[in-house]
């Protein structure tokens, strides 16, 4: 009977500590949800008068827009991609986060209108992966490659009886890169405006049309469609975000990385840096706390070494830039990447102009000029 009471007495008082917790939810997506749900074990371990609750969203912004538009609870804080700001800050639904203590492709990467509008965590950068088991009679070429280098590599491979290099023709996430190499090293814009009709971008097109119609040493497929090609050996080289790395690894694909290569004159195509950061709904000490211990540098570093993530904090970074052969092109490709708009009209009109605009030039639906004066003229109606 004592026991008994004792037993009830330890079970009220802990229910009154958990009933006196604060509680913050936290949306995650893309990889890592295992090990991050352990930094987050360890971090509630450590704070008993907290709890975080963590969610994995698998598709965040889809997510993020349907409750927006429901009005249903929106999380403490949510993981989103760096092009996603736009839409939630036009929303109203975030707060600045003040001046953060980062690189400056992260700080760029999470600025709306001037302002920092998340905290920096990892970013995935666009890299060219090569299976070497096609290779062995095709030497690698140096570092500082052309892309003259790439299709005489691709059309070695299909003589060979491969693929080239794989990627989507009609993928924003592919096409910018090229886009900005022939724009100056960026995504043109005027007055808020994104521009697809300019010379450059024109030129970019051209070059899709060229590899994929007239040389066709590239074949376009979908995400997991491409990957797979590339994993099991039919296709030499592909276009694809460091992300993959880790699975590869797994998976044991015989595989390497290059940097993107430059055009013949010299001239960079610069990777997409694809960069993540944590946005807040609601602000409250818990969940700066939560945020700074995970961004910390032994937190960060550990995240990123075990994901092949490039780390926001400058600390893991010094450590982790030159830990092996991945790491060190990563960071070849971020000293040259390109940082994309955070603007919602990037996001939302952008994208639909140039995927459209692109289906309809490389399928001879509509003439160059055509298929890219319509994508303007649809991008200047959303605005």
């Amino acid at each position: 009977m004592k026991r008994a009471v004792i037993f009830l007495v330890v079970i009220s008082v802990l229910i009154s500590i958990l009933s006196l917790a604060e509680n913050i939810t936290v949306w995650f997506s893309w990889e890592g949800q295992r090990q991050f749900q352990s930094i987050v074990d360890e971090f509630n371990a450590a704070h008993p008068n907290s709890h975080v609750t963590l969610v994995y969203i698998p598709k965040m912004i889809q997510k993020l827009r349907i409750t927006l538009s429901s009005g249903g609870h929106l999380p403490d804080v949510a993981l989103v991609r760096n092009n996603d700001l736009g839409i939630l800050v036009d929303a109203g639904v975030i707060e600045p986060v003040g001046k953060v203590d980062t690189t400056p492709p992260f700080y760029k990467s999470f600025l709306v209108n001037g302002v920092e509008y998340a905290y920096p965590y990892y970013a995935d950068v666009q890299v060219v992966y090569m299976n070497k088991d096609l290779f062995k009679n095709i030497p690698f070429p140096s570092l500082d490659w052309h892309l003259s280098d790439l299709e005489r590599i691709a059309n070695k491979l299909k003589e060979n009886g491969h693929i080239g290099i794989v990627f989507s023709k009609t993928s924003p996430y592919f096409f910018n890169s090229f886009n900005a190499a022939f724009n100056d090293g960026k995504i043109p814009e005027k007055d808020g405006i994104v521009l697809v009709n300019t010379p450059g971008t024109l030129k970019a097109a051209e070059l899709f049309r060229s590899l994929f119609n007239e040389k066709k040493i590239a074949v376009s497929y979908r995400k997991m469609t491409l990957i797979n090609a590339f994993k099991t050996g039919k296709a030499g080289m592909m276009l694809m975000g460091s992300f993959l790395i880790s699975d590869f690894l797994r998976s044991k694909v015989n595989f390497t990385i290059f940097p993107y290569p430059t055009l013949d004159d010299g001239t960079p195509i610069p990777p997409v840096f694809d960069s993540k950061g944590f946005v807040v709904f609601k602000k409250s000490p818990v969940v700066k706390e939560f945020i700074d211990y995970v961004t910390s540098e032994k937190v960060e570093e550990d995240f990123c070494r075990r994901n092949y993530k490039i780390p926001a904090n400058r600390k893991a970074l010094s450590i982790l830039e030159n830990e092996d052969e991945f790491f060190e092109i990563m960071g070849m490709s971020v000293k040259r990447a390109l940082v994309l708009p955070t603007s919602r009209v990037f996001k939302d009109a952008y994208v639909r102009a140039i995927s459209t605009a692109l289906d309809l030039y490389l399928s001879d639906k509509l003439s160059l000029e055509e298929a890219f004066s319509r994508a303007q003229e649809y991008i200047d109606r959303y605005k």
